[in-house]
């Protein structure tokens, strides 16, 4: 696996640069500083660097997300620090976002079958990355300021919230060329009245 982090950001940059179908082992070595022989020899193939973007990934988004757990305030309030901080992790994420194609992102954010909890009739987004919005959500509805639908569940609730929130931010990012503040203040304030009490 690759374990420096710097070099993995190098190889980022490349992938956000040239996609992640240029994305040779060649460049990718190069990205990394070593030799395509090394990480032949250290039996580092493509889907190790996509692994370990992922796992880059899953740290940037739980770093911006823990603060709204400790937060002061009722779970609706810090739900809504989270959301915001979810706009702000997709916007620093959105070249590489964009660089990757559906079954690159869908590797990275979607459970494998039989691997984390499921929903009823399909998979849902990884628990690394909605475990603290299912966390407030579970707060706001202890205190009293967020509900869900009565056919609704948490994880699931959870990952509608991370996928409504970053799909449709990239969307107004890139599409609609949105600013950033005016795509976040947009997404979180629909996102909260959704699940608000």
């Amino acid at each position: 696996m690759i374990a420096d982090e710097e070099a993995l950001r190098r190889a980022r940059d490349a992938i956000e640069r040239d996609g992640w179908e240029a994305a040779t082992m060649e460049r990718l070595a190069g990205a990394l500083g070593v030799s395509r022989m090394t990480l032949h020899r250290r039996g580092v193939r493509r889907e190790h660097v996509l692994a370990a973007l992922g796992a880059l990934l899953r740290d940037d988004y739980r770093r911006a997300l823990e603060p709204a757990l400790t937060a002061p305030g009722d779970g609706r309030a810090r739900l809504g620090l989270a959301l915001t901080a979810l706009c702000a992790v997709t916007e620093q994420n959105l070249a590489l976002l964009a660089a990757l194609d559906s079954a690159e992102r869908d590797e990275i954010f979607h459970a494998a079958p039989g691997t984390e909890p499921a929903a009823d009739d399909g998979v849902l987004t990884r628990a690394s990355f909605t475990a603290p919005i299912e966390a407030l959500l579970r707060d706001g509805i202890a205190d009293g300021s967020l509900a869900l639908d009565p056919d609704e569940r948490a994880p699931e609730a959870a990952t509608v919230l991370f996928n409504l929130l970053s799909w449709t931010y990239r969307h107004l990012r890139l599409g609609h060329r949105w600013p950033p503040e005016r795509a976040a203040t947009a997404v979180t304030r629909r996102a909260l009245r959704s699940v608000s009490a």
